[in-house]
């Protein structure tokens, strides 16, 4: 009797051990956030003082010319600035002389008298010059309508 009491107790204290389920898996662990990082619920309250983060001098407005992302393929989608005169064949009749105009992206282009560039136009070709004639001026500046090219440019021009 004394060995089955032994028994009970001994049953009673190793089964609930026996069938206890294993504990749940840890979540995985998380990184930690960036150190600059600011909460998304976390917003500034001046109460009358200025932001600290804000750079109270603003930046000067610069009028540049505005140049749209998206041009037009070919000809008309290069700039005169980044025009540049690669050769030019000439004759005695002037509508039938042609410039080689050099793109970005290596790519050449021909064009005659009247041709369009994105913000100009080919307004004459002679054996040593180019003269495009601009579309428009940038805002606030005195720039001359015609822009004469030289075909052999000596340095420094």
């Amino acid at each position: 009797m004394k060995q089955l009491v032994l028994v009970l107790v001994f049953a009673a204290v190793l089964m609930p051990a026996a069938f206890a389920q294993a504990p749940a898996p840890a979540p995985p662990p998380q990184d930690p956030p960036p150190i600059l990082a600011v909460p998304r619920e976390y917003r500034y309250e001046s109460r009358g003082r200025r932001d600290p983060f804000v750079n109270p001098v603003p930046r000067p407005v610069t009028a540049g010319p505005v140049i749209p992302s998206v041009r037009p393929p070919g000809l008309k989608g290069v700039l005169i600035s980044e025009a540049v005169v690669a050769g030019v064949v000439t004759s005695k009749e002037p509508s039938m002389n042609v410039v080689v105009i050099g793109a970005p992206a290596g790519k050449s282009y021909f064009a005659r008298i009247g041709d369009e560039l994105f913000d100009g136009v080919v307004k004459e070709i002679r054996l040593d010059t180019i003269t495009f004639a601009l579309n428009s001026s940038p805002a606030g500046t005195e720039a001359p309508r015609d822009i004469v090219r030289k075909v052999r440019p000596t340095p420094g021009e």
